[in-house]
C-alpha cells in the first residue's frame, strides 16, 4: 500500500478559502488557465507538510486577503500510522501542525517528521516536487555543477552529510593534530610524558619494578601491532567481500572479453533462435511466477519478523502477564494519589486563605502558643490599657468641655467688647453726671418724651380735620357742611396746640442736652461688670485646660510603654504586629485551627510519598517497555491504557505470526515446484547452445548478428569496466572466485587467531599492572602516581572524545559509499530506461564515467549531458528524478509533484510522458499540474481537477 494523499482541505490560503479536493487517485491532473490557482495548491501541500515559509522568506506565503483563517489540512493513508489527518494553521514561525490518527490520539512535529522520513523542505522540493524552471537549470549547469547535481540527487542528498562529516573532522583537529604543540590533546600528552619521566625517576629504585614495566611495554606494543593486524585484516576483508559481491560483474566481463577473443561462425539450426525464444519466454514465464511468490514469501516474511514490542512481549511474557494481572491495584494506586493530591491542594489552599486571613505571610511560621506567665502579663496589660483607656476617655471629654467653654466665653467677652465704651468716654460721662442736679436732668428728659408725644398727636388731628372737610365738599348737603365745620375747627384747634407747645419746648432747650443718656449710663457700668466677670471666667478655664492636657500627655506615655511591652511579647511568639490586645485576650490560642490544618497536610504529605514512592518503584519495574510504549509516562492514564493497548497489540500480533507461517509453508512448496520446471527448460536451453558450442545465449545470438553484437558486447565491456573498475588490480589478483572464497576463509581464521592473541597478551599486560600497582607505594610516588593516573584519565576522556567526531566523520563517508554502490547502479539502469522510453528508442544508455553522465543514442554516438538539446535534457532530468524516486520507493514514499515540467516537449514526447507518469503512479502518487487544455484527452475524468 503506497502512501496517499485522500482529499485536500483549505481554510484559507491564497485565493483559496474554504475549498476541499476529494476523492484524489494515484495519479490527479490539476487543470487549469493561468492565474487559477495551481502553483498556490502545490505551494498548500508544501506548507502543510513542511511549514509555512517564514515573513522574512524569498517564498511567497500566500496569506489570504478574504479570510482571517490561514492553513487547512491533508487526508493521508497508507503511512506508517495508517490513516491519518495532518492540519496547520497559524501560529508559531512555521504555524501550529496536528496529526490525528484513526484512534482520535493527536500528536505533533515529531510524528510528522517520522511520516515525511525525516525530509525536509529544500530536499523534498529537489526531488519529490518540479517545475519548468528546475528542468531548465540543468541547461544552464556547465559540465562539472551538472554530474554533481545528478550524483547528489542519487545518493539523496550526500552533500549536506559531507559537510556534517567535514564540521566533525574539524572539530576533531582542534582536539589532536599528529605533528601539532598547541592543540588540547597534544599539551595533555605532554604533561602525561613529564609526568612519566618524573614517576620513572621514583621506580628506578626497584629493580623487579622496572623489569615488569618493561615487560609491560613489551605487551603494549605486542597489543598495538596486533591491533595494527586487526585493523589491517579487517579493512582487507571488507574489500574482499565487496569483491565477492561483485564477482558476477567481473565474470561477465572475463565472458565478454573471451567471446570477443574466441568469436567465430558456427552453422546454426535453422529453428534455433524460435526454440531459444520459446525456452526463454517459458522461463522468463516462470521466473516472473517464481519472483512473484518470492514477492509473496518476502511480504510473508516481512509480517512474520517480530516487532520490536513482540521481542520485547515475548522476552518478558512473565512479567507483563503478571503486570496485567496487577493493572487494577497500580490504577487504584493511582487513583488514590490523585485524589490525595486534590485533597492535598485544596487543604493547603484553605491553609494559606486562613493564613493571610489571620495575618500570616505565606513563608511565615505559626506563632507559638502564649504560656501562662505570659498570658498573665499580657492579662495585666490589658488592665492597665482599659484603665489608661478610661483616664484619657474622661480627659478627652473634659478637654473637649473645656474647650467649648473657651470659645464660648471668648464670644461673650467679644460681643461685650463691641458694646463697651472706651475708658476715656466712660469717664467724661461719669464726670459730667456727678457736676448736674440728677432730678433735673432726669425731669427734662420726661419733658422731652411728652412733648414729642403731643406733636404727634396734633399732627394726626391736624390731617384728621382736613380729611373732614374735604369729604363734607364732596357731599354738598347739611351733613357735608357740618363736616366741614367740625374738620376745619379741629384743624384750627390743632395748628394753636402745636405752636403753644413750641414755645414751651424752646424755654427748655435753654438746659444743657448730653450726648448719652443716664439709662445708657447705667447700662454701660453693668456691661463693664459682666466683662469683668467673663475675663475672670476664661483664666480660669485655661488654667483647667492646660493643666489637663498634661494629664493626657502622661496618659499616652504610659500607652507607648504598654505598647512597647506587647510588641515586645508578640515578637517573642512570632504573632503579627497588627494584632490588639484585646483579640489575644479574648482568645486563648487564634492560631490552634491552621495548627491542626499544618499536621493535616503533614500527614497527607507523608501518605502521598510513600503511594508516590510505590508508583515510581512500579514504573522502574516496568521500564523495560518504555522504548515501546510511546506515552507520556508522567500522564498515568495514558500510560495505563498504553499498556494495554500494547498487551492488545502484541497478543494479536503473536497470533498472526502464527497463521502467516502456515502460508510461508505453502508458498516454499509453491517456488520449489516452479524451480524445478524452471531447471527442465534450462537444462533444454544449456543443450542448444551446446549444440552449437556456445555457453551463453549471447554468444548463440552473436552467430547471426556478428557485427551488430560485437558492438554491443563493447559497449557492455565499458560499463561493466566503469562498475568494477575500483576492483580491478584485486580481481586480476583473484581469477577464480574459489581462490577468492578460499583467501577470506584464510583471513576469518586468521583474524580469530589474532584476536585470541590479543586475549592472552591483555591478561598478562593486566597481570603485570596487578602486580606494579602493588608495588606503587610510599610518600611521593604514590603522589606522582595518582598526578599520573589523573592526567592519562584527562586525556583518555579528550581522547575518547576525538576519537568520536573522528568515527562518526568515518562512518558518514563509508555510509555514503555504500548508498552510493547499493543504490547508484539501479539508478543509473532504471534512467536508461526511463530515457529510452521519453525518446522512443533514440537514446538506448546511460552510463556513469568518471563520475561524469553520459549517453549513447542508437547509433552508437555518445554525448554528455550538457550537450543535449534542452528538450532532450530536460527528458534525462525527469528520466532520473522518476528513477530516484522509484529506488528510493523502500526508504521514502512521498507524491510526487509536477507544475507544468513538460510544455516543452512536443506532441509525442508528451504522449511518452503521460504513459511514464501512469506507469510511476503505480508505486508513487502523482499530482500533475497544468494549463494544457490537451491534457484533458489523455486522463480519466475521475483523474481531473477543473480548477
Amino acid at each position: 500500500m503506497i502512501l496517499k494523499i485522500e482529499s485536500i482541505e483549505i481554510y484559507g490560503y491564497g485565493k483559496w478559502v474554504d475549498h476541499k479536493i476529494e476523492n484524489i487517485t494515484n495519479l490527479q491532473l490539476f487543470y487549469g488557465e493561468n492565474e487559477a490557482g495551481k502553483t498556490t495548491i502545490m505551494s498548500f501541500i508544501h506548507s502543510i507538510l513542511f511549514g509555512f515559509p517564514s515573513k522574512i522568506s524569498s517564498e511567497l506565503r500566500y496569506e489570504p486577503k478574504s479570510s482571517s483563517q490561514y492553513g487547512g489540512r491533508l487526508f493521508l493513508t497508507g503511512t506508517q500510522y495508517g490513516d491519518v489527518q495532518i492540519e496547520r494553521v497559524r501560529g508559531k514561525a512555521n504555524g501550529n501542525v496536528t496529526i490525528t490518527f484513526a484512534s482520535g490520539e493527536t500528536g505533533g512535529e515529531d510524528f510528522l517528521e517520522k511520516i515525511l522520513s525525516g525530509l525536509d523542505k529544500a530536499t523534498y522540493q529537489a526531488l519529490f516536487s518540479f517545475n519548468l524552471t528546475g528542468l531548465q537549470k540543468v541547461q544552464q549547469l556547465n559540465r562539472e555543477k551538472l554530474n554533481r547535481y545528478f550524483l547528489s540527487v542519487g545518493t539523496i542528498g550526500n552533500e549536506q552529510l559531507l559537510k556534517v562529516a567535514d564540521k566533525f573532522q574539524v572539530e576533531a583537529s582542534k582536539l589532536f593534530k599528529p605533528n601539532g604543540r598547541v592543540t588540547i590533546i597534544n599539551k595533555k600528552m605532554a604533561e602525561v610524558e613529564a609526568k612519566r619521566k618524573q614517576m620513572k625517576l621514583a621506580k628506578e629504585k626497584n629493580s623487579q619494578y622496572m623489569n615488569w614495566l618493561l615487560e609491560k611495554d613489551n605487551l603494549e606494543k605486542e597489543l598495538i601491532s596486533f591491533k595494527e593486524q586487526q585493523t589491517h585484516y579487517e579493512d582487507k576483508l571488507v574489500k574482499l567481500n565487496q569483491l565477492e559481491n561483485n564477482w558476477v560483474l567481473f565474470s561477465e566481463m572475463q565472458d565478454i572479453q573471451q567471446q570477443i577473443k574466441k568469436e567465430h561462425s558456427v552453422e546454426l539450426p535453422k529453428d534455433g533462435l524460435y526454440q531459444l525464444n520459446h525456452y526463454n519466454q517459458e522461463i522468463n514465464q516462470l521466473k516472473l511466477t517464481i519472483n512473484q511468490q518470492q514477492e509473496k514469501l518476502n511480504y510473508l516474511n516481512n509480517k512474520t519478523e517480530e516487532t520490536r514490542s513482540l521481542k520485547i512481549f515475548i522476552e518478558h511474557r512473565d512479567k507483563i502477564t503478571q503486570l496485567m494481572d496487577q493493572l487494577d491495584d497500580i490504577q487504584a494506586t493511582l487513583q488514590e494519589v490523585g485524589f490525595i493530591k486534590e485533597t492535598l491542594s485544596e487543604t493547603e489552599y484553605q491553609f494559606l486563605r486562613e493564613k493571610q486571613q489571620l495575618g500570616l505571610q505565606e513563608l511565615q511560621d505559626i506563632p507559638a502558643v502564649i504560656t501562662v506567665e505570659s498570658r498573665n502579663k499580657l492579662n495585666e496589660l490589658h488592665d492597665k490599657q482599659n484603665q489608661i483607656n478610661l483616664c484619657e476617655k474622661q480627659l478627652i471629654e473634659r478637654i473637649a468641655f473645656l474647650n467649648f467653654q473657651q470659645e464660648s466665653l471668648g464670644d461673650q467677652l467679644d460681643k461685650l467688647e463691641k458694646r463697651l465704651w472706651n475708658n476715656q468716654t466712660y469717664q467724661e460721662v461719669n464726670d459730667q453726671l456727678e457736676k448736674s442736679n440728677f432730678n433735673q436732668f432726669a425731669d427734662t428728659k420726661v419733658a422731652k418724651k411728652r412733648i414729642n408725644s403731643f406733636s404727634k398727636k396734633n399732627l394726626v388731628s391736624l390731617i384728621g380735620g382736613l380729611l373732614l372737610s374735604a369729604l363734607g365738599q364732596y357731599l354738598s348737603n347739611e351733613i357735608g357742611l357740618l363736616l366741614i365745620v367740625i374738620g376745619l375747627g379741629s384743624a384750627f384747634y390743632s395748628i394753636w396746640s402745636m405752636i403753644k407747645k413750641r414755645k414751651i419746648v424752646s424755654k427748655k432747650e435753654e438746659i444743657k442736652e448730653y450726648p448719652y443718656s443716664f439709662e445708657e449710663y447705667i447700662q454701660q457700668t453693668e456691661i463693664r461688670k459682666q466683662w469683668r466677670e467673663k475675663l475672670a471666667e476664661i483664666d480660669q478655664v485655661i488654667l483647667e485646660l492646660n493643666e489637663k492636657q498634661s494629664q493626657s500627655e502622661k496618659a499616652n506615655s504610659q500607652k507607648s510603654i504598654i505598647e512597647q511591652e506587647f510588641q515586645l511579647l508578640k515578637r517573642e511568639y512570632g504573632y503579627p504586629l497588627h494584632y490588639l490586645i484585646k483579640e489575644l485576650v479574648e482568645k486563648v490560642d487564634i492560631f490552634e485551627g491552621i495548627r491542626e490544618k499544618a499536621n493535616s497536610i503533614q500527614e497527607k504529605q507523608k501518605q502521598l510519598r510513600k503511594k508516590e514512592e510505590r508508583v515510581a518503584m512500579w514504573k522502574e519495574e516496568i521500564s523495560y517497555l518504555e522504548p515501546v510504549i510511546f506515552v507520556d509516562w508522567t500522564n498515568h492514564e495514558q500510560l495505563i491504557e498504553g499498556i494495554k493497548h500494547f498487551f492488545k497489540e502484541v497478543t494479536a500480533d503473536e497470533e498472526k505470526i502464527k497463521n502467516l507461517a502456515k502460508q510461508q509453508k505453502a508458498v516454499h512448496q509453491y517456488i520449489e515446484q516452479f524451480i524445478m520446471q524452471q531447471k527442465e527448460f534450462e537444462q533444454k536451453r544449456i543443450h542448444l547452445l551446446h549444440s552449437i558450442k556456445v555457453k551463453t545465449e549471447e554468444e548463440f545470438r552473436k552467430k547471426y548478428v556478428l557485427s551488430e553484437e560485437l558492438t554491443i558486447k563493447i559497449a557492455r565491456l565499458n560499463l561493466l569496466e566503469q562498475q568494477v573498475g575500483e576492483y580491478s588490480e584485486l580481481l586480476e589478483t583473484y581469477r577464480d572466485k574459489a581462490a577468492l572464497l578460499e583467501s577470506i576463509q584464510g583471513i576469518k581464521i586468521k583474524f580469530k587467531h589474532l584476536k585470541e592473541a590479543i586475549e592472552s597478551t591483555l591478561n598478562k599486560k593486566i597481570k603485570i599492572e596487578v602486580a606494579l600497582k602493588n608495588l606503587e607505594v610510599g610518600g611521593e610516588y604514590s603522589e606522582l602516581l595518582q598526578e599520573y593516573a589523573n592526567l592519562k584519565s584527562e586525556t583518555q576522556i579528550l581522547v575518547d572524545e576525538w576519537t568520536v567526531y573522528k568515527i562518526a566523520a568515518e562512518l558518514i563517508e563509508r555510509t555514503l559509499t555504500k548508498a552510493r554502490k547499493d543504490r547508484f547502479p539501479a539508478t543509473i539502469r532504471d534512467t536508461a530506461y526511463f530515457f529510452n522510453t521519453l525518446t522512443k528508442g533514440n537514446y538506448e544508455n546511460v552510463f556513469l564515467k568518471d563520475q561524469t553522465i553520459t549517453v549513447q543514442r542508437k547509433d552508437g554516438t555518445l554525448f554528455e549531458a550538457f550537450e543535449l538539446s534542452q528538450a532532450t535534457a530536460e527528458q534525462l532530468y525527469v528520466a532520473l528524478r522518476f528513477s530516484f524516486v522509484k529506488n528510493a520507493n523502500d526508504l521514502i514514499q512521498l507524491p510526487l509533484l509536477v507544475d507544468d515540467g513538460f510544455v516543452n516537449f512536443d506532441r509525442q514526447r508528451k504522449k511518452e510522458m503521460y504513459q511514464l507518469l501512469e506507469q510511476i503512479s503505480e508505486d508513487v502518487q502523482v499530482f500533475y499540474f497544468t494549463f494544457d487544455e490537451s491534457v484533458t484527452d489523455v486522463f480519466r475524468k475521475e483523474q481531473v481537477e477543473m480548477l
